[in-house]
């Protein structure tokens, strides 16, 4: 790409529960604490449900059982931070819980694609709209683990104080994978997401044995996955627990902003609507990925587009405390590079990792 400036990730080498811990070398431990607690205490009355409670013990039961490595890395940030244990892993749980109480909106949102760029190959590309106060704790981190085989490798835009690929990544051998929060009627005890694409990443090769894998397991329900490998094979998930949906493709395009189409897992069923801002966004993204320049230099003014002429923007702004574009990602599968802006893509300032 142009004018990207080459960028060195934030190194983590050695087991699980190492990785995480070394999370806490490389940032101030007050910025990691005061964002987990304060999206904690804001929903305190929602984390107090004793239905809520329950099922947050029975996800925890569950990790330990089936999630043990994704386990022991999250329990090494938590004790490199200073964090309880159980405070973190409810935190990493918050857009399940928001949406098992049906007085409250789930708010954060992604929107997500891959696409076969001619003389590229396929990519994968995500603005990542979160809570704004981790604005200052998102990086890229390239994990590595001696005992992975084939010296296996992931490169993942995530945030300090969260574990694994909690946004998006891509494995040495080029399997990439994106997600979106979507919230569904349709949850239970299962693979927490974040936990899942970890799993993904540093276990499977192609798109083919991860759907595989993901056809195989239990899900707690909620969001969509995107995926791609060299060979250009793409899919995307549609997460609920009951049942999954995918669509396989290989070449052209696949999309997803912050809802389920008809047809797909069920959305939330409480008498909330499903955000006109994410099926405006949805539309706006296939318009751009269908035309017939499919450029990385295209696809750079797709995401930094805003809101005009009824047109909905990817680019989304906002305050501190508030729901906003914190990054823009694009993989590229076949070398193995991420392009990565720390901020609205609009402003441009790309950097260029490599696995």
């Amino acid at each position: 790409m142009k004018n990207s400036q080459p960028a060195v990730p934030v190194q983590l080498v050695g087991s699980a529960y190492e990785r995480g811990f070394l999370q806490s070398k490389f940032v101030g431990h007050d910025a990691v604490t005061s964002a987990i607690e304060f999206r904690l205490d804001q929903n305190r009355g929602v984390y107090s449900n004793l239905s809520v409670r329950k099922y947050l013990e029975q996800q925890w039961d569950f990790a330990q059982q089936h999630c043990v490595e994704e386990l022991a890395e999250m329990v090494g940030v938590a004790d490199g931070f200073g964090i309880d244990t159980r405070r973190l892993f409810d935190f990493l749980h918050m857009g399940i819980v928001k949406n098992l109480n049906t007085s409250v909106l789930g708010g954060d949102g992604c929107s997500t694609w891959a696409v076969s760029l001619p003389g590229i190959g396929p990519a994968v590309g995500k603005n990542r709209d979160f809570m704004g106060e981790h604005a200052g704790l998102q990086t890229v981190f390239l994990h590595q683990n001696s005992a992975w085989p084939n010296g296996q490798r992931m490169l993942c835009v995530g945030s300090f104080g969260a574990p694994g690929a909690y946004s998006s990544g891509v494995n040495s051998d080029g399997l990439t994978i994106v997600d979106t929060q979507v919230a569904t009627s349709d949850y239970g005890v299962g693979w927490l997401r974040y936990f899942l694409m970890t799993r993904i990443l540093n276990g499977f090769h192609d798109v083919n044995s991860a759907l595989d894998y993901i056809k195989s397991v239990p899900h707690a329900g909620g969001g969509s996955l995107i995926l791609s490998d060299t060979t250009g094979k793409m899919a995307a998930v549609d997460l609920g627990h009951k049942s999954i949906s995918i669509s396989e493709r290989l070449g052209g395009w696949v999309a997803r902003t912050n809802h389920f189409e008809a047809g797909s897992v069920p959305n939330r069923d409480n008498g909330i609507p499903i955000d006109a801002d994410s099926i405006e966004r949805k539309k706006s993204l296939i318009a751009g990925l269908e035309e017939k320049d499919r450029s990385i230099a295209r696809v750079i003014a797709l995401m930094a587009s805003h809101t005009k002429n009824g047109e909905e923007g990817l680019c989304c702004h906002g305050g501190l405390g508030d729901t906003r574009t914190l990054s823009g990602a694009i993989y590229l599968c076949k070398s193995r590079k991420l392009y990565f802006t720390n901020g609205n893509p609009c402003v441009g300032n790309w950097l260029e990792y490599s696995v």
